[in-house]
């Protein structure tokens, strides 16, 4: 199993979705890069055989020559195991739960940046355009994991307040889906 915080976890459910992520996990298969030339060279000489010796024989020569390397371009099993525990600890972080292993790097929360406060905090009012506004938040580095609230709805539009990493608040306006940040005010929070 892997390692995460338990507080107020449900085992059956944590079970579960164990169970369903690393499900998921075992369909990964990973393929080397390290000579993608090599493919092509292989299909290439199966077009030359087509055009010398008939169409059998091209596409004999070229099935082999691609399963070949194929097989020798494989990665090793390590590399994919790797690849399958990053997807599990993936898998469980977008279920809500908080990787503790720090021998496995988890890409969800972006350099491990989990802010467990997050999930704790009281509810709050969202609007149809809360989405947006949580993406624009993002991208313009507001805060890693940003929490819109709506402030004001009225027809096509809605207004919300985006508490900062900095300590400010962005106060954001959404007109039909199109949302743009009014103001970034540094605003004390208690």
């Amino acid at each position: 199993m892997p390692k995460v915080a338990m507080e107020g976890v449900d085992k059956a459910r944590y079970a579960a979705d164990v169970a369903a992520c690393r499900e998921t996990a075992t369909r990964i298969t990973a393929r080397s890069q390290a000579n993608p030339d090599a493919m092509w060279a292989a299909i290439g000489l199966g077009l030359v055989t087509w055009y010398s010796q008939g169409l059998a024989s091209g596409v004999a020569v070229g099935g082999f020559g691609s399963a070949a390397v194929d097989f020798a371009g494989q990665p090793s099993a390590s590399l994919i195991a790797e690849h399958q525990q990053i997807a599990v600890v993936h898998c469980l972080a977008k279920r809500g739960y908080r990787n503790l292993d720090e021998g496995v790097r988890d890409t969800f929360y972006g350099d491990n940046n989990f802010n467990p406060s997050v999930v704790l905090m009281k509810p709050r009012r969202t609007g149809v355009d809360t989405y947006n506004v949580e993406t624009l938040a993002k991208a313009g580095r507001c805060n890693l994991q940003p929490r819109a609230e709506l402030t004001a709805k009225g027809p096509g539009y809605e207004t919300y307040n985006v508490p900062c990493d900095n300590g400010a608040t962005w106060a954001v306006r959404c007109e039909f889906g199109k949302c743009r940040v009014l103001a970034q005010a540094l605003i004390r929070r208690s």
